[in-house]
């Protein structure tokens, strides 16, 4: 309501009268100009404030001509505010201290950490080029071998576990006599070793080669081999499976025919098996000790057998070493065969080599083969071409009577053990080249290879005499051991820390150890 309309109002008019002037004003077209409101002052005699909308009402009044409520209404109390009034008498230190707490551990933060960043070692050191980034490590080229891992772009040979080689003065026990019957020997351990004799295999102590026990259900052997945990012990027409640490027989593997040579391949789960008379290779399963296939090499008495790692490639020849006095074969034929394909799906691959191949050796990765010829004292390399073929590479002249090659894993070497040259010769396989000679007093009758790679053992023999050449593969120094007899095999024990000498002509043995 404005000014000029509440002064209409008498004031000793009643509440109706007030009411009906106020809507005749609010009805009247006439437009109000808007006006600032007077100050309001304190209500003087004759006049109240409406405890509704504390505007000046005459005193007395039941209704308040402003907002239509009852004048005399209690007031409502007074509340305290949600947020408090600052005191009266507070400082501007007590308003703002919060804040400034806060900037403060702001400000103690960052000072903080450029004090420890001006502290820091090498500060002010002159700042380095960042270094460039390590190039990756060199890849091999070629797979490696099986026991060799790649390290910085070249395969290094790894020594397998708990073997190792025979000292350079080791002990010599015996001469222990045996039967007239005995054929071969082996070492079971360093405790034991075992006799191929007509009626059984006889197992012998390696310290006094005393008789210890007697495996009748194996008679007739003719050749022990090592395979893994068993003894493979080959008769004339079947191979003996014997436990080597019970000396149990465990199975009898029946070929048909007498058995030649035995090869194992790296992974110890394939065996070839050469059978002359039948002029084939039996493949025999190692898990289970059976043969699985046969391989036919048409009208020729195969022998030695060779295989590399993967099992997908072998060699056979058909020479032999002939008994002192007997006349030198002169022909010879060299089989290159796949053993892990079947007999019917072979490629038949004859290689003709003039010279007796007394011996073949396997690269392992496959890659390519090795022949020593014995009557033409040379080694014929053999390379496998993409086509499935076999070319033979200019031949390495070796010493006299090549008889046997022997696999060093360590630096990639080969032994050729030469029987009329008195030596042996260090060829390496990568370059295919000769690289050392050790001769020896007598001739070289057989050699077995240390399973860490660090010795060869030669058995030599003399004028009634032999002896024993320990052959270190790292300085090629040999070292000469007297026996008193003629060995003519070598036999070493799965650890490498014993051997076994075994004179066929006067049928004893020697243990070192």
């Amino acid at each position: 309501m404005d000014h000029e309309t509440r002064s209409d109002i008498e004031p000793g008019s009643s509440a109706a009268d007030a009411r009906e002037a106020l809507h005749a004003a609010e009805a009247s077209p006439v437009p109000v100009p808007w006006t600032e409101p007077p100050p309001r002052r304190s209500p003087g005699a004759g006049e109240a404030t409406c405890p509704v909308c504390l505007e000046r009402i005459a005193a007395g009044v039941s209704l308040c001509p402003e907002c239509g409520e009852p004048a005399d209404a209690p007031r409502r109390p007074a509340t305290a505010p949600s947020i408090p009034d600052a005191p009266k008498d507070a400082s501007w230190l007590a308003l703002h201290w919060r804040p400034l707490v806060t900037i403060g551990a702001i400000l103690g933060l960052i000072c903080t950490g450029g004090a420890l960043r001006y502290l820091a070692p090498h500060r002010f050191a002159p700042s380095r080029a960042a270094s460039p980034v390590a190039p990756p490590a060199p890849v091999c080229g070629a797979p490696c071998w099986s026991g060799e891992s790649c390290q910085l772009g070249r395969c290094v040979w790894q020594r397998p576990n708990n073997v190792g080689h025979l000292s350079d003065a080791p002990s010599v026990l015996g001469p222990f006599s045996l039967p007239k019957d005995a054929l071969d020997a082996l070492p079971l351990d360093r405790d034991r070793f075992v006799v191929a004799l007509s009626a059984g295999l006889e197992v012998r102590s390696s310290r006094t080669g005393e008789a210890l026990s007697l495996l009748t259900e194996a008679p007739h052997v003719r050749r022990l081999h090592r395979v893994g945990d068993v003894v493979y012990a080959t008769a004339p027409s079947r191979i003996y499976v014997i436990d080597a640490a019970t000396t149990r027989l465990l199975k009898t593997i029946e070929l048909g025919e007498a058995v030649g040579d035995i090869q194992v391949g790296a992974s110890g789960r394939r065996a070839l098996a050469s059978l002359p008379a039948a002029h084939a290779v039996a493949i025999l399963a190692t898990e289970y000790h059976a043969e699985i296939e046969r391989i036919q090499f048409g009208d020729d008495a195969v022998g030695p057998v060779a295989v590399d790692d993967s099992g997908s490639r072998a060699i056979t020849t058909t020479g032999q070493l002939p008994l002192p006095g007997q006349r030198e074969p002169s022909g010879g034929v060299a089989y290159p065969f796949d053993p892990s394909r079947l007999g019917s799906e072979q490629d038949r691959v004859r290689t003709s080599m003039v010279g007796n191949p007394a011996s073949a050796l396997m690269i392992p990765d496959g890659s390519a083969g090795f022949v020593a010829l014995r009557a033409e004292n040379t080694l014929v390399p053999l390379t496998w071409l993409p086509s499935g073929a076999v070319r033979q590479e200019a031949r390495i002249t070796t010493c006299r009577e090549p008889e046997q090659l022997e696999l060093v894993r360590s630096d990639r070497r080969a032994i050729v053990r030469c029987n009329e040259g008195r030596a042996i010769q260090v060829l390496d396989l990568s370059k295919r080249e000769l690289l050392r000679a050790v001769t020896f007093p007598g001739r070289a009758l057989d050699m077995a290879v240390a399973p860490d790679g660090a010795q060869a053992v030669v058995a030599l023999s003399g004028d009634g005499t032999g002896s024993v050449a320990m052959v270190d593969l790292k300085s090629y120094a040999a070292k000469i051991h007297p026996l008193g007899g003629e060995p003519t095999r070598i036999r070493l024990a799965p650890d490498g820390g014993s051997a076994l000498a075994l004179g066929d002509r006067a049928k004893v043995a020697w243990v070192l150890q």
